[in-house]
């Protein structure tokens, strides 16, 4: 039977956008914090999934409070042999919370069929976990970036800052098309206490950013 990977409680998040400039003043910032680094830097990779009205994107949009993106997940080269991982993103106001489960190894290229792909995750998913959620979704969109960690001394508190943001669609018949690219920095804070970030003193005048619905309309 196919294993269910790691799941996280839920916790509170925030996401923001910044210049080059803004984020070199931010980084300043962050060095003369007690945010220390958490990780060595990774390349994440995900394939979205939407369904054929694009229920997601409409979600991400129209900044519903409740809202669930359908991805899978890898790390390191975008185009190699990997483990993935399908994750579910769910959303309840600011709270946030991810269900994943591991999947087969697969060799991933440009050429990759992302549609047949995506059937066999369906059944994949309905053989180990009697799971029939993916029945009506398709995949939408291909998102690459480098990922810096960071927490506070206790670890109640994470931050991560994300760049190098790339774009592609995953339809083979747009697979010549080079990736969209975005210079942006965007930075993520994450903790189960939401007054942490709340107060966190680094998120002030911060302006909000969507990989996903940036993605989308990019490719379009």
């Amino acid at each position: 039977m196919g294993k269910k990977a790691d799941n996280s409680a839920w916790r509170f998040e925030r996401k923001y956008e910044l210049s080059l400039k803004e984020y070199l003043q931010f980084e300043k910032l962050l060095l003369l914090s007690d945010m220390r680094t958490l990780y060595p830097d990774r390349q994440i990779n995900n394939c979205y999934f939407d369904s054929i009205t694009n229920n997601a994107y409409t979600e991400s949009v129209e900044g519903y409070s409740e809202k669930m993106k359908v991805r899978v997940r890898w790390y390191g080269e975008l185009w190699r042999t990997v483990a993935p991982v399908l994750e579910f993103k769910l959303k309840q106001n600011h709270s946030n919370k991810k269900e994943t489960f591991k999947l087969p190894e697969i060799t991933l290229n440009e050429a990759f069929d992302w549609e047949n792909y995506a059937q066999d995750i369906l059944e994949y998913m309905f053989e180990t976990h009697n799971m029939t959620i993916l029945n009506r979704l398709e995949p939408v969109l291909i998102n690459t970036y480098k990922r810096s960690y960071y927490s506070n001394f206790d670890k109640t508190f994470r931050l991560t800052v994300d760049r190098e943001l790339k774009f592609m669609s995953p339809a083979n018949k747009l697979s010549h098309k080079l990736p969209q690219e975005v210079g942006a920095y965007i930075i993520e804070l994450k903790s189960n206490n939401e007054n942490l970030i709340k107060n966190f003193p680094l998120a002030k005048n911060l302006g909000k950013f969507s990989k996903f619905a940036t993605g989308r309309l990019l490719i379009r």
